[in-house]
């Protein structure tokens, strides 16, 4: 029996060591997982999950633990942690590739990608990436990763059936979060922004060639972007100005944006195309948007400082 479906989302709570999960039917949160309690004892008393991954064949997912060096396996239909495995220090995203059984982790202060076995969890190889590696994305025929390195200006390409490093390519930002959209054709990648910099930036990239074809700049701290289902617009979420910004893709304008709870965060859409779900750290809730509308129609409790989210299937 399958336990995901298109009406649950899967939400980590970065400062409660937990994740969430939601059914939209419903409304509310209906399950809690936390990571601490599998009965084993760790040098960090927090881990702080961050951007997951979820293998569907098996319902097990993938939890990168920043301030715990490691990943965390559950089974997220006996709801239970299967194994913790250690990996480099500072792990922010994982990433799967079924087709040649691999698991990906980004080790943002050991500047590499550690590369697991899907199968026995066996280490394979540590690759080096740039400086301060953060977020991934797989492309379509997952025969390519991209590794958005923010302390060094760089894309690391991986590729999948050998496992090695083609090209650290230079790029005109701080790669931090990473999104291909549903054409497969295009990367984008937001820009990290510090507190000395007031203006966001999102570079979008042809997948095929890693060459820049278009530049937007938008608010003041975007944090993760993702295109509607027919790439006309990009929603990106912005940490500081506690909103969703509404970019026109076809025009190459600013369009609009949308009121959320504050400190936004990850963002995901619905398989109709109709609806955004977006963390908010500062209130520790999923909001429910329209993007038709350009409302928020609801807000769900989770748990304290949700980053990352992704729907059941």
């Amino acid at each position: 029996m399958k336990c995901l479906t298109d009406d649950i989302l899967v939400v980590s709570n970065f400062f409660e060591d937990s994740i969430s999960i939601v059914n939209l039917i419903r409304g509310e949160e209906v399950r809690k997982i936390k990571l601490c309690d599998s009965g084993h004892h760790f040098s960090s008393p927090q881990f702080g999950p961050n951007h997951m991954a979820l293998c569907h064949e098996k319902e097990l997912l993938y939890v990168p633990n920043s301030w715990n060096n490691s990943i965390s396996i559950i089974d997220l239909a006996g709801t239970k942690i299967i194994d913790t495995i250690f990996v480099g220090s500072c792990p922010s995203q994982v990433i799967l590739c079924p087709k040649y059984r691999h698991i990906y982790v980004a080790n943002t202060d050991s500047n590499s990608v550690s590369v697991l076995d899907m199968e026995g969890l066996d280490l394979i190889v540590q690759l080096p990436t740039g400086g301060m590696p953060h977020g991934m994305a797989i492309t379509d025929n997952e025969e390519r990763i991209f590794i958005g390195n923010y302390g060094s200006m760089e894309i690391t390409e991986i590729l999948t059936k050998t496992n090695e490093k083609a090209k650290n390519h230079k790029v005109q930002c701080n790669p931090w979060h990473l999104r291909i959209d549903n054409s497969g054709k295009f990367l984008y990648v937001v820009s990290y922004n510090n507190q000395f910099n007031t203006n966001g930036k999102i570079c979008v990239y042809e997948v095929s060639t890693l060459e820049e074809k278009m530049r937007i700049y938008v608010g003041r701290m975007p944090i993760e972007a993702i295109s509607d289902n027919k790439n006309r617009y990009l929603y990106i979420t912005d940490f500081d100005m506690d909103c969703v910004h509404i970019y026109d893709l076809e025009n190459n304008r600013y369009s609009d944006n949308i009121k959320v709870d504050p400190m936004p965060h990850g963002i995901e859409l619905d398989s109709g195309g109709g609806r955004l779900y977006v963390t908010s750290m500062g209130r520790n809730t999923v909001d429910i948007v329209d993007i038709y509308k350009k409302t928020m129609l609801r807000s769900i409790p989770v748990g304290r400082e949700p980053t990352s989210i992704f729907r059941g299937i």
